[in-house]
């Protein structure tokens, strides 16, 4: 099978992490012939000389999303390297695509801002926001629609509101999951300082994204500290310069900021805390739950229902925009023991349910070559 694997409009956060571990994972599959196109934060990270003769890599030198309103054609690119190639079919890792293919096409989706209209993120916003996201998401619906055969999400409930917003039946589930650097023992490396006497950390992997939500950060540390409670440390990982426009001076001696980490310093991250906390409002799924989950930390969270879908029992959940029932969440981990073992064993259960990266690979490949074989009935 000849795949063309599209990563162009691929451009950060969670996406990056399934277009790189899908990528690596296609070497375990060498009787497929893989060419691979490298968007731009995509092709910093991957050192082509480390894969096989059977994968080749293709730069491309601008989003086609910034051409879609221009006068250049977006899928120019594309158009000549299908001819030159000739796969048997695309996968597009994080769509869309602004392009539409002549072999069957699956496109992944992973934007959660369309489907979770009910998200009280939007709720945040200025009234010429939240027009801009209603006509941004109607371009993306149109091209959503237009360019794939079939679509493949992370949790049942993305499939549902995607079939719902794109009116297609054509929508499959293959779970997301941790990467493959958490089945290996970590390397004790020491990525934070030593904690201080009964010290507790709360990791929040994350960059800054207005719908990460982490500007609750300031008053649940107002709500700790009027509690007598200092113990409580939150290891952030924002450049400085929204580290210091998100969290306010008053309350920086309660975090630790180490700036932004690469993907294989992740699990002594984790290792080197105690608890995940998350207060994001919108996501079709977050890597960072499973993450927690793999490595046998608790999670406070959002009482959301993509959180609720991949979390399950694993979490405490607290009103979204509500800091003080947050507090409460956070302390009543902190300060019960049983809650917190509770929390760990059902991370072990809630794990089943996940896709090893090996897996999730297997199924993305076999989900084309019954698109394949679908297009040559229909052909004949």
């Amino acid at each position: 099978m000849r795949l063309l694997i599209n990563t162009a409009t691929t451009f950060k956060g969670g996406g990056v992490q399934v277009a790189l571990s899908f990528i690596h994972e296609c070497v375990r599959f060498p009787e497929n012939e893989y060419h691979v196109v490298l968007g731009e934060n995509i092709a910093e990270v991957v050192n082509e000389e480390m894969f096989p003769g059977n994968f080749t890599f293709y730069s491309i030198g601008y989003r086609p999303a910034q051409r879609v309103f221009s006068l250049k054609d977006q899928a120019v690119f594309f158009k000549t390297l299908e001819q030159k190639v000739q796969p048997d079919f695309v996968f597009t890792t994080s769509g869309p695509a602004y392009w539409r293919p002549n072999v069957p096409h699956l496109m992944g989706f992973n934007l959660p801002h369309y489907l979770y209209k009910d998200s009280p993120f939007f709720g945040l916003l200025p009234p010429m926001q939240k027009l801009k996201w209603w006509l941004k998401g109607s371009v993306i619906r149109h091209f959503t629609r237009k360019d794939a055969d079939a679509y493949v999400v992370q949790t049942d409930d993305v499939n549902q509101r995607l079939r719902k917003w794109i009116r297609s039946e054509e929508v499959y589930t293959i779970s997301n999951t941790y990467g493959s650097q958490y089945d290996l023992e970590p390397e004790e490396r020491e990525v934070l300082p030593k904690k201080a006497a009964g010290e507790f950390r709360f990791l929040i992997l994350s960059g800054y994204y207005r719908h990460k939500h982490l500007e609750i950060l300031n008053p649940v540390i107002e709500g700790l500290q009027a509690a007598g409670i200092d113990a409580i440390q939150f290891v952030m990982t924002l450049p400085e310069e929204d580290f210091h426009r998100t969290i306010k001076k008053a309350n920086r001696q309660q975090v630790l900021n180490i700036g932004p980490q690469p993907p294989q310093k992740g699990p002594d991250l984790y290792k080197a805390c105690d608890a995940v906390f998350l207060p994001t409002l919108l996501e079709c799924f977050s890597a960072t739950y499973a993450e927690a989950m793999k490595m046998g930390l608790p999670i406070v969270t959002t009482d959301l229902g993509f959180a609720h879908t991949v979390c399950g029992d694993a979490a405490l959940y607290y009103s979204p925009l509500e800091a003080k029932d947050a507090v409460t969440k956070i302390r009543r981990l902190y300060e019960q023991p049983k809650i917190y073992k509770k929390l760990v064993e059902a991370g072990k259960l809630e794990m089943k349910k996940f896709n090893s990266a090996r897996e999730r690979a297997e199924k993305y490949l076999a989900l084309g070559a019954q698109l394949i074989q679908n297009s040559n009935k229909w052909i004949k």
